[in-house]
């Protein structure tokens, strides 16, 4: 005689395995990814592997065969506004005021005679779409902007003949909102040329064909108004200056050339912590974030491993370490351009924005080539999310949009739990589901029909 307290055990047990199931694929790794959703469509493919940051971001894209654009995104790809020009926006990107951003460019334009591109600059309220522009405030690279008095600091970069050798060197200038110069600072008075690359770089010259050594590239700025402080990264030397404004003088210089002794993670003296920089910032009284390109690497010119980096000062004992570091593997390679960004949640937003990942120092390429990546990186070394460019777009700064109103803010998205590993959670908890209600199902309609037959 059949026994149906015994079926009701079986179907017991079958169901909860697969609720066992269902449960255990909710601790799965979880990988995400979608392209942007707007009416402005951006070719980028956004990965999420763990809890990251919902926000919004700004940056400049170009892809020269297909757009120039500012563009202001969330973290889930919609685009929230975006301009677009016929010059490439070729300079950094700030949050000054509530849903406005400062950039550069509209437009860009290299004066003959020199190699970077010089470009106007505005602030652009992104949600009401108005702009304050300022055409003849003109700056490569960087910028920075004083509201207590309507005043910017830029870079230019300019030649001099020195012997027989055609010289690119580098001016600070305070300017106004008219861009007339207020005060200047260059780089030749101060900077000795015995600190230049050994690696001869050189660039050529728009307009002239003239080829020139690159002696300082000064590629990055940050203005302490208040106190009339100046920190300018060269590129060329490896090495951030602290310049005092009211007199001109470098208090210290720390890097290769500079008068910190660098220490390494075993404590012990080397001779530079990073190479070629980018972005450096102060962000706490004796701590600096910069983007370690990692080019032109003095010990090991094939290392090829960009970093995001976070340095400590401290100018009583004169020395520097790296109190936070997440070197990048080899297909993240970047070598120009480049940002480092703390976010609101502590977690670290890198720019690793070059259009290709693929050089000689490089080889072999054992991975798929991708354009720019953003990538956030929380502060135990685990990447949360990245997003990807295909080869061609270029992304020069990223900027975390904080300062916004509420017609400005995102809709916050589930945080997602896991590590790198591309599994899809979410497919597994689906798959669970029918297990559950196929094997439920198909089960009472056995023991019914089983039931019947012996008449019970």
């Amino acid at each position: 005689m059949f026994n149906f307290s015994k079926s009701k055990k079986a179907i017991a047990t079958v169901v909860t395995a697969a609720t066992l199931i269902l449960a255990l694929s909710f601790f799965a790794p979880t990988v995400f990814s979608q392209t942007s959703n707007s009416s402005s469509t951006l070719p980028v493919t956004i990965d999420t592997y763990g809890n990251a940051w919902d926000g919004i971001i700004a940056f400049d894209l170009s892809n020269p065969s297909t757009l120039n654009a500012s563009v202001v995104m969330d973290t889930n790809g919609t685009v929230v506004n975006m301009r677009q020009s016929t010059t490439a926006y070729q300079g950094a990107t700030y949050n000054i005021a509530p849903d406005t951003i400062l950039f550069e460019g509209e437009p860009s334009v290299v004066p003959t005679g020199t190699a970077w591109a010089l470009c106007a600059t505005h602030f652009w309220n992104f949600v009401t779409n108005t702009t304050d522009d300022f055409p003849n405030v003109q700056s490569d690279h960087d910028i920075q902007y004083n509201p207590v008095n309507n005043t910017f600091l830029t870079l230019q970069d300019y030649t001099r003949q020195v012997g027989n050798n055609l010289l690119l060197l580098d001016k600070i200038l305070q300017v106004d909102a008219n861009g007339n110069v207020l005060w200047t600072w260059d780089t030749y008075d101060y900077i000795p040329l015995s600190e230049m690359s050994p690696f001869n770089e050189t660039v050529t010259l728009h307009g002239t064909g003239q080829t020139a050594e690159d002696a300082t590239h000064a590629n990055s700025l940050d203005w302490d108004y208040n106190n009339s402080i100046i920190y300018l990264n060269l590129r060329i030397t490896n090495t951030f200056y602290k310049i005092d404004q009211n007199t001109g003088n470098i208090i210290w210089a720390c890097g290769e050339f500079g008068n910190f002794t660098l220490l390494g993670s075993d404590g012990s003296p080397v001779s530079s912590l990073w190479y070629h920089s980018h972005d450096t910032k102060q962000v706490a009284p004796g701590v600096f974030t910069m983007f370690d390109n990692d080019f032109e690497n003095n010990t090991n010119p094939n290392d090829c491993h960009s970093q995001l980096l976070e340095l400590t000062l401290n100018e009583t004992s004169m020395t520097a370490y790296a109190s936070w570091s997440w070197e990048a593997p080899t297909k993240y390679w970047n070598t120009y351009g480049g940002a480092t960004v703390i976010l609101p949640n502590g977690d670290y937003l890198g720019a690793f924005g070059d259009p290709t990942h693929q050089f000689t120092q490089n080889q072999p390429w054992n991975f798929n080539n991708t354009g720019a990546v953003l990538i956030e990186v929380n502060r135990a070394g685990q990447v949360v999310r990245t997003w990807t460019f295909p080869v061609g777009w270029y992304i020069y700064r990223v900027e975390a949009v904080t300062d916004l109103t509420s017609a400005a803010s995102p809709t916050p998205t589930a945080t997602t739990v896991g590590d790198q590993t591309p599994t899809n959670g979410l497919a597994i908890a689906t798959a669970a589901v029918i297990v559950i209600v196929v094997v439920t199902v198909v089960s009472l309609l056995y023991w019914k029909r089983q039931a019947a037959k012996k008449g019970l």
